[in-house]
């Protein structure tokens, strides 16, 4: 009978031990995911950014990619464009070749735009001058947007009118971002169309509808897959993504953001792998 007793208490401990080793692998499952949720939504502020600068650098919004002479240089708008994002503080100079046509942006001391980012840094973009090519390259080197450096490219193809009448930019982007969680990286496809304000050159009133799939990796080196199921919308009258749904993707474990039904509220909903629910404040700018 001892032995029995003995059998049991023993064979107790270990279920014991084995369930409370499988809270602890849970645990640290949606620690690490709600970590790695916040992280990402960090570089999607960061990235708003860059497509914006890619966006409103085109000769669509007044940013000239043809040589200028002195018999059309009346007929040009100003440098920075008639969209109104590249402010005085912004340097654009133009280059072409036989075969290239270079777009150099420089950011001199802080610009900030409308929606208070702080941007800092040198942007470069490259058409191929040939028949066939419509894709840009721009290249991203220790750019600093709100205190994270950038650097990485981005390529892309924007059509003035894509199939519903919209402006749009449809490409990939590879970049990695220093965080203050460590140095991250970003790589996928993404296509950001005008859903509404593209009647005009002004980006104050364009509303962004944003869709793609990427590839995260953080700073220990862990990856996730982020999808977004749902389009990401960013009204134009609000600084931040105001409705969308993302999901993220470790090994099988999936986790969603939403971020809302379009109130420019700041906030954002967050399940977690074992189905936990958490709000999230996003919009958090980091500044230098």
């Amino acid at each position: 009978m001892k032995k029995i007793l003995s059998l049991t208490f023993v064979l107790s401990l270990f279920l014991v031990a084995c369930d409370k080793e499988d809270t602890t692998t849970q645990n640290d499952l949606n620690l690490e995911a709600a970590s790695s949720i916040e992280t990402e939504v960090a570089l999607e502020e960061t990235e708003e950014v860059l497509d914006n600068i890619a966006f409103y650098s085109e000769s669509s919004f007044g940013i000239s990619t043809s040589k200028e002479t002195d018999d059309t240089k009346e007929e040009r708008p100003d440098k920075n464009g008639r969209s109104g994002f590249f402010k005085d503080c912004a340097d654009i100079t133009k280059e072409e070749t036989d075969s290239t046509i270079t777009t150099t942006i420089v950011f001199t001391g802080e610009c900030e735009d409308k929606d208070g980012n702080v941007i800092t840094g040198t942007i470069t973009r490259v058409r191929e001058k040939t028949d066939d090519s419509r894709t840009k390259t721009v290249t991203f080197t220790d750019v600093t947007i709100n205190g994270r450096v950038v650097n990485g490219t981005k390529q892309y193809v924007f059509d003035q009118e894509n199939a519903n009448g919209n402006p749009q930019m449809t490409g990939s982007v590879d970049i990695t971002v220093e965080t203050e969680k460590g140095t991250v990286t970003k790589v996928g496809t993404r296509t950001v169309e005008i859903t509404a304000g593209g009647d005009t050159y002004f980006w104050y009133d364009d509303e962004k509808t944003i869709t793609g799939s990427s590839t995260y990796t953080n700073a220990e080196g862990n990856t996730l897959t982020v999808t977004i199921t749902t389009p990401l919308v960013k009204p134009a009258d609000c600084r931040f993504i105001a409705s969308g749904v993302k999901e993220y993707n470790r090994n099988g474990e999936v986790s969603t953001l939403d971020y809302g039904d379009g109130t420019c509220d700041r906030k954002a909903v967050k399940t977690l792998p074992d189905g936990t629910v958490k709000e999230i404040t996003i919009g958090k700018r980091k500044k230098s």
